[in-house]
């Protein structure tokens, strides 16, 4: 389909080549930034790619699954992490090119499991490197997100005993309190490992309004790229079973975090845009209590145009900011 490129957005595939870029790439926010630069007004563009995993991708994923429950338990015998082993299974993981929709199904489909930091540590690293590279961010940034990821919830090997439990003492609560600073001193003494990648450890927990954990630190008080990773998260978490609670769908989850002030709004217009949410044809509910479809998009993905249901009324969220879709349906 050939769109006006203020409602052109990230993931979707370039059909016709323009200037610098080949027919068939899946546009970024860099991409984005070049046209408008070159100030191009139209381009042929496919929808957002919501495929699902091949078996090859599958029997893959699961292969690094079963690797990294084994470096995982290493640590639960208190052997230190190899640097080495962390950069080379980041490096395999992120061989393969995973749409997110095709990440988030495989992942949200797994049954409930005991032990889920091992998902959740691969799960986390593939939605945060995804939302970074559709950013526009360079390469070492995505990569540092997958270290992170690896090495975030480290600490909880010393604790495995008190992680799947639904009530804690205090001074066990303490302690799953501190664990990113328990996971970030386990990081090695390697340069590659300790500057960003530390932060990140640090403050994956952390809230931009401050009210997160160890540390309670605002917004400006973050490394710029930790609040995507805060957002790739606290995703991963809510979509994922646990013992004491059933998981969110995806949808569920990005309306939780997009009402809350908590959470970067750029990292969750990605994701949003990246899993199709806001695809036009879908039927949505205002907060008017209007029952609608998706007409069209404009340049602010979240704020389509939106035609009722009963009276086929047309609904420009960008000029009407008191109404907002709040549930998919």
């Amino acid at each position: 389909m050939r769109l006006d490129l203020s409602t052109v957005h990230v993931g979707m595939t370039l059909l016709s080549p323009v200037s610098s870029l080949e027919a068939g790439i899946r546009l970024t926010n860099e991409h984005l930034r070049l046209l408008r630069f070159l100030k191009v007004k139209e381009v042929d563009v496919a929808p957002v790619d919501r495929r699902t995993l091949t078996l090859k991708e599958e029997h893959a994923l699961c292969e690094k699954v079963f690797q990294y429950e084994k470096h995982y338990n290493q640590w639960e015998e208190r052997i230190s992490p190899n640097p080495y082993e962390a950069l080379e299974f980041i490096h395999q993981l992120f061989r393969y090119d995973f749409p997110l929709a095709a990440i988030v199904q495989f992942f949200t489909n797994q049954p409930l499991r005991k032990n889920h930091v091992i998902y959740h540590a691969i799960y986390r690293a593939l939605v945060a490197r995804t939302l970074s590279k559709y950013r526009g961010d360079e390469h070492q940034l995505q990569f540092d997100y997958g270290i992170a990821s690896y090495f975030a919830d480290a600490s909880y090997a010393k604790i495995r005993k008190w992680s799947h439990m639904r009530y804690f003492t205090k001074m066990e609560r303490e302690l799953l309190y501190q664990h990113p600073i328990v996971s970030a001193s386990m990081l090695p003494s390697n340069r590659t490992l300790r500057g960003r990648v530390s932060k990140l450890v640090l403050e994956h927990h952390e809230r931009l309004d401050g009210s997160g954990f160890p540390n309670r630190l605002l917004e400006r008080d973050l490394n710029p790229a930790t609040p995507l990773f805060i957002v790739a998260d606290r995703f991963c978490q809510l979509t994922a079973p646990r013992t004491f609670r059933k998981a969110l769908t995806p949808e569920e989850a990005y309306f939780y975090m997009w009402q809350n002030k908590a959470y970067d709004e750029e990292a969750l217009t990605l994701l949003a845009t990246l899993l199709g949410f806001y695809e036009v044809g879908r039927n949505v509910l205002l907060s008017s209590g209007v029952k609608g479809k998706i007409q069209a998009y404009t340049p602010k993905v979240e704020q389509p145009i939106v035609i009722a249901e009963a009276n086929q009324q047309s609904y420009d969220l960008m000029r009407l900011e008191e109404v907002k879709i709040v549930a998919f349906q």
